[in-house]
């Protein structure tokens, strides 16, 4: 697959396909992306048969350059795939136009985007976003799984790729494999993350590539993952809050919902913690910060999850955003407060639901900022 993308590096063509991920470009999303780009490459299907660049279709991980090494288990992840990182495209290195009849765009890992005029398909495993606005008649594989990985292998075990053997399948599959294992948190009953889709996939990947101790394989994998996405050792109090980003802005209001490798609790002890929050708040101009942390036990594949809430300069908005979340009809939080923390204008809080992640966190503060006053 790396030399589909050595192709592209120094020849971004017009016109062109743009496959791209989502903003937080964790594992699922930067492998996913790549993915598909390289299958579509390959096969020929019906909803790009009439888009200009079908011969030219580019991946693109939706993070600048700069902000790469942040993405650790990404990192480590496409290196052990042999991917030399410097013939991935980052978003900060190609020009993406807004409105354009030369670039269109596959959202991958996501389906609102501000190039929503110019999207020909969407791949994504959130909830339906009605504010999407996408145009009618595109392609979209939408469903609510683990992992955005099983709906790429299934779109691939779909077109018959799998009834042959092939070393491109096999490396394709192998990279599909990683994702669909770290975002299910290893098919964990606990988590609850899996659908019948992730399983079906995942022992799709396994009989091709004729893995026969699946639970032992998927254990190692999982583990090297957690243990490459939690170690921030490398990474200063103020890098950790860009490694796995999402921004939420509407009508004047900016929220920023950093998600964490470690809890909220332990991140606020670190060193200049205040100081980084108050200059990443300061950046990307947010009025409030929401903080999402998680700690994978290791040995027994259990999760901890907890959240912080910090009113940056907008006190009402805080106040909506915890009333919805411990309140909310739909996805119950189940949280307690924590009051033993002190950390700038914040309210923090242990999640007892491990079930709820930012994905249904996302919905809920576009709905209070939908309607706040």
């Amino acid at each position: 697959m790396n030399n589909f993308i050595k192709q592209f590096k120094n020849s971004l063509k017009l016109p062109r396909i743009v496959v791209l991920g989502n903003e937080s470009c964790d594992l699922d999303s930067a492998v996913s992306s790549i993915a598909l780009a390289f299958h579509l490459s390959k096969t020929p299907v019906e909803f790009l048969q009439s888009v200009k660049g079908s011969d030219c279709i580019i991946p693109v991980l939706n993070v600048t350059r700069e902000d790469l090494p942040l993405k650790t288990e990404v990192v480590y992840y496409l290196q052990e795939n042999r991917f030399e990182l410097n013939d991935l495209i980052c978003r900060d290195e190609i020009q993406l136009p807004e409105v354009s009849g030369d670039t269109s765009f596959v959202l991958v890992d996501h389906h609102v985007s501000q190039y929503r005029a110019n999207v020909v398909g969407v791949v994504d495993h959130r909830p339906f976003d009605s504010s999407s606005m996408l145009n009618g008649g595109i392609f979209k594989c939408i469903e609510q799984v683990g992992s955005c990985a099983s709906l790429v292998t299934k779109i691939v075990e779909d077109s018959g790729t799998l009834r042959g053997k092939s070393a491109d399948t096999a490396d394709l599959l192998k990279f599909l494999y990683g994702p669909i294992v770290l975002d299910t948190v290893n098919f964990s009953k606990e988590a609850d993350k899996a659908r019948p889709l992730d399983y079906e996939m995942a022992q799709a990947i396994e009989q091709y590539l004729n893995i026969e101790s699946s639970e032992e394989t998927r254990r190692t994998l999982f583990d090297q993952l957690v243990a490459k996405r939690s170690d921030v050792s490398s990474l200063n109090s103020s890098q950790i809050l860009s490694k796995d980003l999402k921004i939420v802005s509407k009508r004047g209001r900016i929220v920023a919902i950093p998600g964490y490798p470690m809890l909220v609790q332990d991140y606020v002890k670190l060193e200049n913690a205040a100081q980084s929050v108050q200059a990443f708040a300061r950046k990307f101009g947010c009025n409030i910060i929401v903080l999402m942390g998680m700690k994978v036990n290791s040995e027994n594949g259990s999760v901890r999850r907890d959240l912080g809430i910090i009113n940056i300069n907008d006190l009402n908005l805080q106040k909506q955003i915890v009333s919805a979340i411990i309140s909310n009809a739909v996805i119950d939080f189940n949280v307690q407060k924590l009051d033993n923390i002190s950390f700038l204008e914040g309210e923090f809080y242990e999640q007892m639901n491990i079930k709820a992640s930012r994905k249904q966190l996302l919905p809920l503060i576009n709905d209070v900022l939908d309607n706040i006053c």
